[in-house]
């Protein structure tokens, strides 16, 4: 009996971890697919150029990206980069009210691509989920964009950017709080702060974002907008003026896209960081001679740039172990080692922070010498 429910048990967390699996390729294979309107005016070609750019700006996390020399270069021919296309029914509460295109772009390519340019495609599992508080003033009415709100107020349905650019949101289907939309969004207060901190724990998410704008008819429209962290902190704020509402939103979420990524890059700089000065263990195999493990130490010890010091450890039944203090990441330095010829690598261990290498006998071979 015990020997089936282990049976059971294996299968099913066999099964969860199939799903999470095909999850997690689902959402990527998603973050490389863009769907825009179609209404067959424009040519393909050109809604691709819109395509490529919207994929570049979710890809990065940063609308400033599309300025850079290396997206240019994608802008020129984003044709080289797609792999698919299709035409497809827009549906709306199950009725179609026209067409979508749906552009696949070549994930691996565009993946090694980035790569090899240094540019960092911002994950999905790094990006935070941001609550969203946001209100309009109109003729001195102050108008909560909730969800039954939003159904009707088109012209300020700020969700559709967020979810193009893949920025998670969380808009709660009931109003939050008075207190938070009545208080000036360009002070902090200790009050306020309490409230915002106590809302986010509630919820269990990591940011607030809080906007405003006010209505002028005619004349120009001005939105002021505030993001806190869990702590009830305002670590971002900005003012946009202009003439369409949904426009001044995209730019507000912008911002706070940047954000975010300025935040990933910094812990993966401190990650990268911590990981440097953590010593990895190189084990060598197969050593026959003193000279070849003299050979390799001399490798190590003439790398000053990358290798801060080398300590012999052990060396005992043909393998010699270095205990090495890097100045680079330990993916930097496997790849230096893996291009030696005098040695193999056998196996490597990153969260261990350990190599494993054979010794490549053919180059460490004395030539014969010749008799008289």
């Amino acid at each position: 009996m015990r020997s089936f429910c282990l049976l059971v048990l294996f299968l099913w967390f066999g099964f969860v971890s199939s799903v999470y699996a095909d999850g997690e390729r689902v959402q990527s294979r998603d973050l490389f697919m863009v769907t825009l309107p179609y209404d067959g005016e424009a040519s393909v070609e050109q809604t691709l150029d819109d395509a490529m750019a919207l994929l570049l700006v979710r890809l990065t996390g940063q609308k400033s990206f599309l300025n850079s020399r290396v997206a240019q270069a994608y802008l020129k021919s984003p044709k080289s980069w797609l792999k698919t296309y299709d035409i497809t029914p827009r549906l709306e509460d199950g009725v179609t009210i026209g067409k979508n295109i749906v552009y696949s772009f070549d994930e691996a390519k565009l993946r090694k691509e980035f790569h090899q340019r240094f540019v960092p495609i911002w994950p999905l599992a790094s990006r935070p989920t941001t609550v969203v508080e946001g209100a309009l003033v109109q003729g001195g009415d102050l108008i909560q964009l909730d969800q039954n709100v939003l159904q009707y107020r088109l012209d300020a349905d700020f969700r559709a950017y967020p979810k193009k650019i893949r920025l998670p949101i969380f808009l709660p289907a009931t109003q939050l709080t008075p207190l938070l939309m009545r208080s000036d969004l360009s002070a902090d207060s200790g009050k306020t702060n309490s409230v915002i901190q106590a809302l986010l724990a509630n919820l269990n998410q990591p940011f607030l974002l809080r906007f405003k704008v006010v209505i002028n008819g005619s004349q120009t429209n001005h939105l002021t907008w505030a993001l806190y962290n869990n702590m009830g902190e305002q670590v971002l704020a900005g003012e946009q003026q202009g003439q369409v509402i949904l426009a001044l939103m995209d730019q507000m979420f912008d911002q706070v896209a940047t954000y975010y990524v300025e935040r990933y890059k910094s812990s993966r700089q401190l990650e990268e960081g911590v990981l440097k000065k953590q010593p990895i263990l190189l084990n060598i195999h197969n050593i026959t001679q003193l000279e070849e493990a003299m050979f390799f130490e001399r490798l190590l010890t003439e790398q000053p740039k990358m290798i801060r010091s080398v300590t012999l450890v052990s060396m005992q039944a043909g393998q010699v172990q270095y205990r090495i203090t890097p100045q680079m990441s330990y993916q930097a330095i496997l790849n230096w080692i893996q291009r030696w010829p005098q040695s193999v690598l056998v196996d490597s261990f990153p969260a261990k922070q350990i190599i494993e290498l054979d010794v490549n006998p053919e180059l460490f071979v004395k030539p014969n010498k010749e008799t008289p």
